[in-house]
């Protein structure tokens, strides 16, 4: 049988690997078990994340025609 020499990087790859690996099982079974307090969750959020984000846009697009309208 031989044997390979490991170098450090390949052995941090695999570590790295083997974290990525169990964290994304972690998340799919906790999605699986928790998926009626995610849903509820997400839905109670959607509405807030809207209000939120809507005057940025407004403001963005504003500039964006301000700017478009001072260069023509």
């Amino acid at each position: 049988m031989e044997y390979e020499i490991a170098m450090i990087w390949t052995v941090i790859k695999r570590f790295l690997v083997g974290w990525a690996v169990a964290a994304v099982v972690l998340v799919i079974a906790s999605c699986v078990k928790y998926r009626e307090f995610i849903a509820a969750a997400f839905a109670e959020n959607v509405w807030a994340w809207v209000n939120a984000f809507m005057p940025v846009l407004i403001m963005i697009f504003g500039l964006g025609y301000l700017m478009k309208s001072m260069f023509r």
